[in-house]
């Protein structure tokens, strides 16, 4: 079975679809995977602040932005939190989009436990 972009156990990283999108030239698929984890906490804050702030149509939009650069780098399973987080700010539900964020910050958390031991 191969796993869907709503699966809850998508690997952390998906190094065939890295590979791919860099046509099969893993030492920049590294690189551009350590370049999204080292901008995502900055990333991340600007989304939270954004939610805080209850402007959903610019937790959207950060949503949208950081998905571009995960989907790029193989990285679907953050990718899927992210593009739901988005679809819940587009719609305006306020309280599914605090439940999407926490989803997001979870997945964000073990990306960046996962990268901490790439080589």
């Amino acid at each position: 079975m191969t796993p869907t972009d709503d699966d809850p156990d998508l690997p952390v990283w998906d190094e065939d679809a890295a590979l791919a999108s860099v046509g099969g030239n893993r030492a920049l698929a590294l690189s551009l995977l350590k370049g999204l984890c080292a901008t995502l906490p900055h990333e991340l804050s600007l989304l939270r602040e954004r939610h805080a702030d209850g402007d959903l149509p610019g937790t959207a939009e950060q949503a949208h932005h950081i998905s571009g650069g995960a989907a790029y780098c193989g990285v679907h399973a953050l990718r899927s939190r992210l593009t739901l987080l988005e679809q819940r700010a587009r719609a305006g539900d306020v309280n599914g989009c605090r439940i999407a964020l926490s989803a997001v910050d979870a997945e964000a958390t073990r990306l960046l436990a996962f990268s901490e031991d790439l080589s």
